[in-house]
Formats: structure tokens, C-alpha cells, sequence
């Protein structure tokens, strides 16, 4: 791995998340908030679009194929990792008197569960967030309770929108990529903005290959992705797309290596089998 993930890795389990800085350029991010804008217009005003690889596939793989926050992913999970769904959405802003002293909503996200102990354990899925802005406290900053992916912590619906005393407010810089362990306690922010500027959230979110996703991985231009990277051999990315095919070898493996010295050995394999092919 060209990125030294120490550091990461370290913060990730004590913490439930970990930032990459600067990760999306200003150009990617326009090519996306200019696509949102497109589709904005065409849908009738809805703001928020799963399933964006269909959508733009060339546009989004390079997001979603990202080798920094895939070999992220595959460190905490394994080379099993699956794209459950990616999402583009903006959040409009709305009048601060409506909202004050209230925040989104404390959960965690899909395929999560309230910790049955303090012990780390592999997530499920994991959440890679950019905001393609930066968040001020006007714009609504990322909120999360850090290491809550190791606390049986539970909080009442009534408590649900309202901040919590051990919270940390995170503003996020344009093109920083959080990933997040899927038993993370995390809210959004609403949008205050007296400006009138939008919250983009970009949401790439994976999960393990033989949970199910989200997305229709069946569309024709999904399904050109992945015979793009059947004709490369390339496993990663055909993973990424819904079809693992050495799942069932490596979950009957024997399970009597470390995991993450086993999980190494797995995708150093998968790179080195990748073919080159003309372009």
C-alpha cells in the first residue's frame, strides 16, 4: 500500500472513525455537485439520488475505486469488501429559529448493532463521507460520539435530537474523506446557512460481500464497469461491484492465521493478478 495507514488504523479503533484530508479534488467535486445540479433538474427537484454509479458511472468509479480509502477498507474488513450504495444529496437550508439547539439525528448507519462488548470487532460496513464543501457551524458540521462503536451506548428517542455531552463537532474541509465504523454513534447538523448555501453530503458506503447491497448493480452501465474489470482479472473491483468470486475459499479458510496478516496476503494476491489490457 502506497499510504502509510499506521497512524489511521491506530485512530480508527480507538475512535470509530478516521479522517483523510484533501483526499477529492476542487475538479471532481464540481463535476459531481454539477451532475447533482443536473439531476435536481430533471427529477423534479429531489435532492437526494442513490445508486449514483448508474447514474454516472465514469463520473463516480474513480470515488467509489478511490485505492486510498479501498485499501482502507479492505485493512479494517478484509478483502471482502462491496459497495452497499453511493449517494448525492444536498440539504437546503432552513431558518435557524426552526432548528436551534436540535442536530439530524443520533444513529448508526446500515448493517450496525449496539456493541455486545469493548472489544474491537471487523465492522460490517463502513461509511467513507465527503461534504464537497467545508462544514462551518453554519453549514451544519459532522457530529460523533467517539468511541461509541465499543459502548453498548443507546440513547432515547426523545434524546435522539439533541446534542450530547460526550459529542465531538467535526468541520470537515472541502474534499476530506471520513470513514466511519458502521456501530458509530454520529449525527449531521441542519443547514443554517443565511446565505442560502447548500450541504452537499457524498456518501460511499461498503459493506462485507456476502451481505446484500443497496444499489442495482444489475444496471447496463454498472454492468460495463464490471466487465471492464472481469477482463483486467481485476478481483477488487469486481468485488466492489457485487461479484466475489473467491468468497467461498477464503470463508472456509481455516480461520487459524491472523486476520489482517491473512487479509494482507489475500489482497496483495488480488493486485498481482490484475492484467493489464490496451486501452
Amino acid at each position: 500500500m502506497s499510504t502509510d495507514f499506521t497512524e489511521h488504523l491506530k485512530f480508527y479503533k480507538k475512535n470509530g472513525y478516521t479522517i483523510f484530508p484533501s483526499l477529492f479534488s476542487e475538479a471532481e467535486m464540481n463535476a459531481w455537485r454539477e451532475r447533482h445540479q443536473q439531476l435536481y433538474a430533471e427529477f423534479d427537484k429531489k435532492t437526494w439520488f442513490g445508486n449514483m454509479l448508474e447514474y454516472a458511472p465514469k463520473l463516480m468509479w474513480p470515488a467509489v475505486s478511490h485505492p486510498t480509502i479501498v485499501d482502507f477498507a479492505e485493512l479494517v474488513m478484509g478483502p471482502f469488501v462491496q459497495l452497499d450504495n453511493l449517494t448525492l444529496s444536498v440539504f437546503h437550508p432552513v431558518p435557524k429559529s426552526e432548528v436551534e439547539g436540535k442536530i439530524s439525528g443520533w444513529h448508526r448507519d446500515r448493517w450496525g448493532q449496539v456493541p455486545r462488548s469493548s472489544t474491537y470487532e471487523r465492522p460490517n460496513a463502513i461509511n467513507a463521507i465527503s461534504y464537497l464543501q467545508e462544514l462551518t457551524d453554519e453549514i451544519g458540521p459532522l457530529r460523533v460520539i467517539p468511541g461509541s462503536h465499543r459502548r453498548s451506548l443507546t440513547i432515547s428517542v426523545d434524546d435522539r435530537s439533541k446534542p450530547h455531552s460526550d459529542e465531538k463537532v467535526i468541520n470537515l474541509k472541502p474534499g476530506d474523506v471520513v470513514v466511519t465504523h458502521v456501530n458509530l454513534v454520529h449525527s449531521g447538523t441542519p443547514n443554517t446557512s443565511a446565505s442560502g448555501k447548500l450541504r452537499y453530503f457524498f456518501s460511499i458506503f461498503y459493506n462485507l460481500t456476502w451481505l446484500k447491497h443497496t444499489d442495482n448493480h444489475s444496471g447496463p452501465l454498472t454492468q460495463q464497469l464490471l466487465d471492464e474489470a472481469r477482463s483486467r482479472n481485476d478481483h477488487r473491483s469486481m468485488r466492489l461491484l457485487g461479484v466475489d468470486e473467491q468468497l467461498q475459499l477464503r470463508c472456509n479458510s481455516g480461520f487459524l492465521t491472523p486476520d489482517e496478516e491473512r487479509w494482507a496476503e489475500w489482497a496483495a494476491a488480488d493486485k498481482e493478478a490484475i492484467r493489464e489490457t490496451e486501452t
